[in-house]
């Protein structure tokens, strides 16, 4: 689950919904970094799919007493996490290698970013390795991975990921100031796409419901929708977390993204 507070509600959105975000960011992403033609619609589904993971987690919050507050992908416990993580990836691949190799190597960038160490996540690292390892000499066989090919679509998964994420843990409207620690510096990894020149992309809010980003990484500006729930603290405390998400309707929040540059 991935959540922020504001105004006596937690707003709360499930991952594998930002996953899907994240797969039509990737839709309309500037056409220089457009996915090889024979592993287009891979790439795509990976990015859609990436958090699939948390599905059935996500159908039921989990209370942190700790925190006073839900659990979030950020500090839910290490073990079970990574048993959903492993069984994400066993789905993607059963639909896509290609595309399970890529959430393979984005997985493993966010662990060593976290900078967490433990036994359960050593395992899983090799694990993993061994699954890279496995489908890049299937593939070998059939459909040759370029190193460049798989550079350009890990760094295309992980800014679709990071941008989603911006999204759903920065309130729409609030000032640069109060921007998540996580991109005070602009998007980690965007200096590589070619059609930024070395620049960084960054984000700012506009108003309630506008992104404005430089460079602009898309062909067009367009409107997103971003699914959450509002849940009142409130009704948190008189019903509990479970319950009280689940009383609690969806909500559709849209979203315009667009920057000072569209290209052609």
């Amino acid at each position: 689950m991935i959540c922020r507070e504001h105004n006596g509600s937690f707003v709360m959105i499930k991952q594998h919904d930002h996953g899907q975000l994240s797969g039509e960011l990737a839709k309309r992403f500037h056409s220089e970094q457009v996915p090889e033609p024979a592993r287009r619609a891979e790439v795509l589904r990976a990015v859609s799919n990436h958090d699939r993971g948390w599905i059935d987690l996500d159908e039921t919050p989990f209370w942190n007493d700790a925190e006073e507050a839900p659990y979030t992908f950020i500090n839910f416990p290490v073990v079970p996490k990574l048993t959903f993580y492993t069984k994400g990836l066993d789905e993607i691949e059963a639909d896509t290698p290609y595309g399970a190799l890529l959430c393979s190597l984005h997985f493993e960038r966010l662990i060593e970013v976290s900078g967490e160490d433990n036994p359960e996540l050593t395992e899983y690292l090799v694990q993993e390795e061994e699954r890279r390892a496995r489908i890049r000499r299937d593939l070998e066989q059939s459909a040759p991975i370029g190193e460049a090919e798989l550079y350009n679509d890990t760094r295309l998964l992980q800014f679709c990921d990071d941008l989603s994420l911006y999204m759903a843990l920065n309130e729409p409207g609030s000032p640069k100031s109060e921007e998540h620690p996580w991109w005070k510096d602009g998007f980690s990894g965007s200096e590589d796409f070619g059609f930024t020149e070395g620049r960084v992309i960054t984000a700012e809010w506009k108003d309630k419901h506008t992104l404005m980003l430089d460079p602009f990484p898309f062909t067009e500006t367009f409107e997103i929708a971003l699914p959450l729930r509002r849940v009142s603290k409130v009704e948190v405390e008189a019903k509990g977390i479970a319950r009280a998400y689940r009383d609690t309707p969806k909500q559709e929040f849209n979203i315009v993204v667009k920057g000072n540059i569209e290209w052609n």
